[in-house]
């Protein structure tokens, strides 16, 4: 099971999008600042929220269904995971190149339901004509409450199509896409509350 997890994880982060919406964000909406990164998402109404996309796994013939939305002054990704046929859904965004350069970690602001989502980054970086999807696990807090979570950008685990890789290391300046998945191979709802995403930088 552990190893259909990860291959799932995998190709969620390599798939064509299958419920795709148009990145309207323009790069001067993300705050930066050139000394170090300074780089904030505020995930409280549909501009921002609107630059995240759906990525099912309908890509592979599965069921399982999943949606972003405003509510409350914060984002929620919704839905539900079916594991007859696939067993993912992920939320994904574009970065313009650079806007991360200098952060060390990453904290998050969240509100979970006790699944095991993960954090997902893509770089230009490819082994073998893929590219390569640096993974983190979200660490896990308190159902149903809200909580500071940071992930530092050195604990990355980088694989191809489920398997781990010896592969470029995580250049934070690199990054091109950041995205959240679920695909721990429980089926049934979930639902994950975002209200921010930050760098943190040493």
């Amino acid at each position: 099971m552990k190893c259909y997890v990860a291959i799932l994880i995998s190709l969620a982060a390599s798939a064509c999008t299958a419920t795709a919406e148009p990145n309207s964000m323009p790069d001067a909406a993300i705050e930066t600042s050139s000394s170090s990164c300074a780089m904030r998402l505020s995930l409280r109404d549909d501009r921002e929220i609107s630059n995240w996309q759906t990525v099912l796994d309908g890509v592979m013939g599965g069921r399982s269904t999943g949606n972003r939305f405003a509510q409350d002054g914060h984002m929620v990704f919704k839905g539900t995971i079916n594991t007859n046929g696939g067993g993912f859904s992920s939320i994904r965004r574009s970065m313009p190149r650079g806007v991360m350069g200098g952060a060390d970690a990453l904290k998050l602001r969240v509100k979970q339901d006790g699944r095991a989502y993960r954090l997902t980054f893509r770089t230009e970086a490819r082994l073998r004509g893929r590219r390569i999807s640096y993974q983190l696990n979200i660490p896990q807090t308190p159902k149903g409450e809200w909580a500071e979570v940071t992930l530092p950008l050195k604990d990355f685990r980088t694989s191809i199509f489920g398997y781990d890789v010896t592969a470029p290391p995580f250049r934070a300046q690199d990054v091109r896409e950041m995205g959240i998945i679920l695909a721990d191979g429980i089926d049934g709802p979930f639902q994950l509350g975002l209200s921010e995403i930050g760098c943190v930088s040493a």
